[in-house]
């Protein structure tokens, strides 16, 4: 873990309140995993904590580091300010991601046996960018699947950053202007149908990923969970982000334990 004073390279409005943020910060973005995230502050800024992101993708060449945030209170409108070259400070990367291979045999080969469905619903979506990544640099002829659950059409900006990575992507929307109306729970059984699904990774709505994580655990497919939770510290001091697990019975730190974890952990079956 590092605390690295990057500078901003763009801050790019995708939507209403959705903005992508490219910074500079070699030594965090060469350390960065699939599923880990970064706390950010805005020295120059009024807030006092950090605010923490999942990492959306990487640019280890460039060392660039992309985040995909809402605007949705004060510090996250301070971040929006933020133009390019201006600095920012950056802890990471923190938190356990993704684990990959685990059912081959125990060992984290970097590839899974069989095909990986994605899942993300709102910015949610953004660590799922990093990860699908990941899948398609190790297989290229598995590339995973993505089912994209938003809003409306209006949010399909994500497409642009999936589609280089992932075989197929699946929308759903709320309003049906795009894609299956509905959610991403309605979609899920016609996809385990179509395709020999053998592992599912989750980041959105804590509502939303548990319908589909006791879907995944119902059939007997591997499934893990990324929590969305509002953290303080982001590395396990303040406990305010803590959950006890369902199998294990153990007070679980979201931030240094997590953010990923089973999903039957998160979940009552």
């Amino acid at each position: 873990m590092l605390v690295e004073m990057g500078s901003v390279v763009e801050n790019n409005i995708l939507s209403d309140d959705v903005r992508a943020m490219v910074i500079q910060a070699p030594q965090v973005a060469a350390q960065a995993e699939p599923g880990q995230f970064v706390m950010v502050k805005n020295e120059s800024g009024s807030t006092f904590l950090r605010r923490p992101f999942g990492v959306a993708d990487v640019d280890r060449e460039q060392g660039r580091l992309l985040l995909i945030y809402r605007v949705a209170g004060k510090g996250t409108r301070e971040l929006a300010g933020l133009e390019p070259t201006m600095e920012i400070s950056v802890e990471g990367p923190l938190g356990g991601g993704f684990r990959f291979g685990e059912a081959s045999g125990g060992a984290d080969s970097g590839k899974e046996d069989g095909r990986t469905l994605l899942i993300g619903g709102g910015v949610g979506v953004a660590p799922l960018i990093y990860t699908a990544r990941y899948l398609a640099e190790r297989e290229p002829e598995n590339k995973p699947l993505f089912l994209l659950g938003v809003r409306s059409a209006e949010e399909l900006f994500w497409q642009d950053y999936l589609k280089e990575f992932t075989e197929e992507i699946i929308v759903t929307t709320n309003d049906g202007s795009a894609g299956k109306k509905g959610f991403a729970i309605d979609a899920l059984p016609d996809i385990l149908a179509a395709h020999d699904i053998r592992h599912i990774k989750i980041c959105g709505p804590t509502i939303m990923m548990e319908g589909l994580a006791k879907l995944a655990m119902e059939r007997g497919i591997e499934c893990q969970v990324s929590l969305e939770k509002r953290m303080a510290c982001g590395i396990g001091v303040c406990l305010g982000c803590t959950f006890e697990g369902k199998v294990s019975g153990k007070r679980w730190k979201i931030c240094h334990d997590g953010p990923v974890f089973p999903a039957e952990e998160v979940f009552e079956r």
